[in-house]
């Protein structure tokens, strides 16, 4: 992992399901219901948190699912139409608004960065009441939790942002990898979709609490 105060940090990129927003139990039990309609065995929190991973694809796959492409869609589009059911129920993880709001009166410039639909993300940003804390929203135009190296590239190109002057804070392997992608240090939250035995094997430092974030600027 590159050093942290290497350079003065300017902007953090954050991920949305599962690292400020607090939805893994309630996507655990919408992919068990989902296997449980393709006749497959039912998936606990614990377990979901222990074997999900990006590619989604692979994680359905290795919990049974066989289906080809056009059933892979069904089954993202069934997963979208259950989470839009429920998702207001979910709520933000602890500490999220406080290390938000503290970034922002250091002058932290914010982003979004979601592997959620451009529209469905601004509605959950907006439903939180947090969507003014970030200086850009960056969802995906597919509804296969893909794209989002691609977008924050885009984002970099368009601002003319230093990865030199980036944080990244993320909650799975795909985070990793999409900092990777960035050439930008990265935080990984252990309370979201993947648990500390999958957290562990990757490089990036992890954290316990969100306001650990701000050690980082201290």
């Amino acid at each position: 992992m590159k050093r942290l105060k290497q350079h003065p940090l300017t902007h953090v990129i954050w991920d949305w399901n599962g690292t400020l927003v607090d939805d893994a139990c309630f996507c655990a039990s919408i992919v068990s219901e989902i296997l449980q309609e393709w006749n497959l065995p039912g998936i606990q929190k614990e377990d979901y948190r222990r074997r999900f991973r990006f590619p989604v694809r692979e994680f359905y796959d290795e919990l049974g699912f066989s289906g080809g492409e056009d059933e892979y869609l069904e089954v993202c589009e069934s997963f979208i139409t259950k989470y839009r059911t429920g998702w207001m129920n979910c709520c933000l993880q602890d500490g999220a608004a406080e290390v938000l709001d503290e970034l922002q009166m250091r002058g932290v410039s914010q982003v979004a960065l979601s592997a959620s639909q451009q529209d469905h993300l601004e509605e959950n940003l907006e439903y939180f009441g947090i969507a003014d804390y970030f200086d850009a929203i960056l969802g995906q135009d597919n509804i296969r939790a893909e794209g989002k190296i691609e977008r924050g590239r885009q984002w970099f190109e368009e601002r003319k942002i230093s990865a030199d002057s980036t944080l990244l804070v993320g909650d799975t392997n795909h985070d990793c990898e999409v900092a990777a992608a960035l050439s930008v240090p990265c935080l990984l939250y252990s309370n979201g979709h993947q648990d500390w035995s999958q957290l562990v094997k990757l490089p990036s430092k992890k954290i316990t609490c969100l306001l650990e974030v701000l050690n980082v600027f201290a």
